[in-house]
């Protein structure tokens, strides 16, 4: 039986039977001098950027208390590249606050000589249940920072601990090349959940069929690697027409519900949090009430919910 509505109720909160975990929530604070930023490279101007997060910081305090207006138990402090790069130091500090309501997602140079020593200390002391890792192929076409022999030593160390892997490649459409060198890693580890970031960039050229293309297909028998849409793909649909309703169902019945989850990526995407939520419900409501549960709470719960007591 599907729940009877997929919006916010009239006083904007979610229906009271709908819980959500926030697989995907950038945290960062305009505490510079305690927590100093790098915004080179960033999609923004330097001084628009500097500008947002000084005006609108994604601190502790505000995403909890959005959270708890919008019914998300907790979430993932999924570290912001664009603002702090590879430290690591507010997405931890605020995961280890909050133990209850967040665990951190890591981003390192996996390729780095010192990333898997720092992995294995950070892993062992801190709240961490994940390591992103992001980039683009090299001018030969490979992933160094990915599958190479130096960034398996830290897949292994992830693979020790337990800990997630989220993978996003090159942004803006699917990757033959990146999608298959995951598949052989996620063979490599078979225990290792490897998480793709923004469901690894959908089709939005070919309308609602072609969201998931032979590449993303290839990924069915793959169990592990499993998918993460995000508002970025919600706002892609809606310039292009695509019904995120409809994608998420293909999702669900493509690979299983239990495979699929849902991500903010509030504090990058700057559409307002009670938005994002509303999003979200619409876009689950063509699953029954057990996948709908799995996809907005229960797979990202299990998969970033970090160390409890």
């Amino acid at each position: 039986m599907r729940s009877p509505t997929g919006q916010l109720q009239e006083n904007g909160m979610p229906p009271s039977s709908i819980q959500l975990f926030d697989a995907h929530a950038h945290f960062f604070t305009n505490d510079i001098e305690r927590y100093p930023v790098d915004v080179t490279g960033a999609r923004e101007t330097p001084e628009a950027l500097m500008e947002r997060l000084n005006r609108d910081p994604s601190t502790a305090a505000r995403v909890l208390s959005l959270w708890d207006e919008c019914g998300v138990t907790g979430g993932a402090a999924v570290q912001y590249n664009t603002v702090y790069k590879t430290d690591n130091s507010y997405t931890l500090d605020v995961a280890d606050a909050h133990p209850d309501r967040v665990a951190a997602v890591l981003i390192l140079r996996a390729n780095e000589a010192g990333a898997p020593a720092l992995l294995d200390t950070l892993a062992g002391s801190r709240n961490v249940s994940g390591l992103r890792l992001f980039g683009y192929p090299d001018a030969d076409g490979n992933y160094p920072w990915l599958d190479s022999p130096a960034a398996l030593a830290t897949w292994d160390v992830a693979a020790a601990h337990g800990l997630a892997m989220v993978v996003m490649y090159a942004p803006g459409k699917p990757s033959h090349a990146a999608l298959r060198r995951i598949i052989a890693l996620a063979r490599r580890y078979p225990q290792t959940v490897i998480a793709l970031d923004h469901c690894g960039w959908p089709g939005v050229e070919q309308g609602d069929a072609g969201t998931i293309g032979a590449e993303h297909l290839e990924l069915v028998d793959v169990p592990n690697i499993h998918f993460k849409f995000t508002q970025i793909n919600f706002n892609r649909f809606a310039e292009t027409g695509i019904d995120a309703a409809a994608f998420v169902k293909r999702l669900v019945d493509t690979y299983g519900a239990a495979r699929v989850m849902w991500g903010s990526d509030y504090g990058n995407t700057q559409n307002s949090y009670a938005e994002m939520v509303e999003q979200a419900i619409a876009a689950t409501a063509l699953l029954d009430d057990a996948d709908r549960a799995a996809v907005l709470h229960d797979n990202g719960a299990r998969l970033f919910g970090g160390k409890r007591g």
